[in-house]
């Protein structure tokens, strides 16, 4: 895959958090301010993402309606499923990382600690290699 073609599946992964930590936070008062923050982060960073990828010249991939996450209807599904994501999200940094150099490659280094930091944040136990399976 290309630089161009990793950011496109990042971005479509942090379009899903957009979708995701919304519907986390109204279903569990418990977990709304952790998903609240999330949102604003996942937010940020595709906004961030659908710029860089308009500077190299292509369309952002669109977002999608609904995202199969699956049941979110407990707070620990609810857990599993955000940690799960954020854990596919540090593996996509991790393919840009090893796909790009320069200020691209420490970008998505950046992104992938914090992808691998949200992880922990929603019950996952720590990995020597983040965004490795």
């Amino acid at each position: 895959m290309t630089a161009t073609e990793d950011l496109q599946t990042w971005l479509a992964l942090e379009q899903e958090a957009v979708w995701l930590y919304p519907v986390i936070g109204a279903r569990f008062a418990d977990l709304r301010p952790r998903a609240s923050t999330a949102f604003r982060t996942h937010r940020d960073t595709r906004d961030a993402l659908e710029r860089r990828i308009r500077v190299a010249g292509e369309d952002p991939v669109a977002n999608r309606l609904t995202y199969d996450v699956g049941p979110v209807d407990t707070e620990r599904r609810a857990l599993r499923a955000a940690g799960r994501l954020e854990a596919r999200i540090s593996a996509a940094c991790l393919a840009l990382a090893g796909a790009s150099e320069g200020d691209l490659r420490a970008y998505a280094i950046r992104n992938l600690t914090r992808a691998a930091l949200a992880e922990l944040t929603w019950g996952a136990r720590p990995q020597a290699f983040p965004g490795l399976p």
